[in-house]
C-alpha cells in the first residue's frame, strides 16, 4: 500500500524547532548588537506568528529584524539553517520505528508536507531531519493536501491538521488517520468529520498490526 505521512507535528516537533530557531537568532543578534538578549528574543517571538502583524516565515523574519537592528543578514540565515540542518533531535521517538515497521510489512512509505509560503524551507527542514532514508519520496506543497493531483483511492493519509485531513477525507481515500499528539498545534480543535484519531504513531501502529492479525485469520 501507498502511505502518504504528514511531516510537521506528525513526524516532526516543529514547535521545539521553532522555539530553537528563534533562541539562537537571538543570541546571535544580541551577541552583535550588544542588546539585552531576553528583550531580542520576546520581540522575536512576538512577531514570529500567523497573526495579521506577523511574520510566519523565518527568513523574511530575519530580513525584517535586521533592518530594524542592523545585523548581518546572511549570518543571521547561516545560523537557523545551522538549527534547522542539526534536524535529527525533532523528530517524535516514535517516528522512525513506525516508518521502519511500513517498511517491514512492504509499504511504500511518501511525505507530503505543507508550508504556506516557502516549499524551500519544508525539504531543508526534511533533508535535516534524516527521514529521507526511510521513504520513497517527499512533495511539498502550499496548497491543501485534497487539492493534489494524487490517486486518492489508493493511499493511506496519516496528517494531523484538521483542514488537510477534511480536504482528504472529501476525496474518498483508501485509509485516512489523525495524529492528535496532546498539546500539539492543533491538538484541541475537534473535527465534524469522524477519522480515527490517534496521540501518536506507536498507538496507530498497534492498530494497524491489529487489523493485519484480523485480515490473516
Amino acid at each position: 500500500m501507498n502511505y502518504i505521512i504528514d511531516f510537521d507535528h506528525t513526524l516532526y516537533n516543529t514547535p521545539q524547532l521553532a522555539k530553537d530557531m528563534l533562541t539562537s537568532l537571538a543570541k546571535y543578534i544580541s551577541k552583535s548588537t550588544k542588546l539585552n538578549y531576553d528583550e531580542i528574543l520576546n520581540t522575536l517571538s512576538s512577531k514570529f506568528s500567523r497573526g495579521n502583524d506577523g511574520i510566519y516565515d523565518i527568513y523574511d523574519l530575519i530580513a525584517y529584524f535586521s533592518k530594524k537592528y542592523k545585523f548581518d543578514e546572511k549570518e543571521a540565515i547561516d545560523v537557523v539553517n545551522n538549527v534547522i540542518s542539526n534536524g535529527e533531535k525533532y523528530l517524535f521517538e516514535d517516528s522512525i520505528p513506525f516508518l521502519q515497521y511500513l517498511k517491514e510489512q512492504g509499504h511504500k512509505i511518501y511525505i507530503l508536507s505543507y508550508n504556506e509560503s516557502r516549499v524551500y524551507f519544508q525539504t531543508v527542514k526534511i533533508a535535516g531531519s534524516g527521514l529521507l532514508k526511510y521513504v520513497d519520496g517527499l512533495t511539498t506543497t502550499t496548497t491543501l493536501k485534497g487539492n493534489m493531483p494524487l490517486n486518492f483511492s489508493d493511499c493511506i493519509f496519516i496528517d494531523d491538521k484538521p483542514k488537510d485531513l477534511v480536504s482528504i477525507y472529501k476525496k474518498k481515500p483508501l485509509g485516512i488517520y489523525r495524529i492528535r499528539r496532546v498539546n500539539d498545534t492543533y491538538s484541541e480543535i475537534d473535527m465534524d468529520i469522524k477519522i480515527p484519531e490517534f496521540t501518536n504513531l506507536t498507538k496507530l501502529q498497534k492498530k494497524l498490526e491489529n487489523l493485519k492479525n484480523i485480515d490473516e485469520r
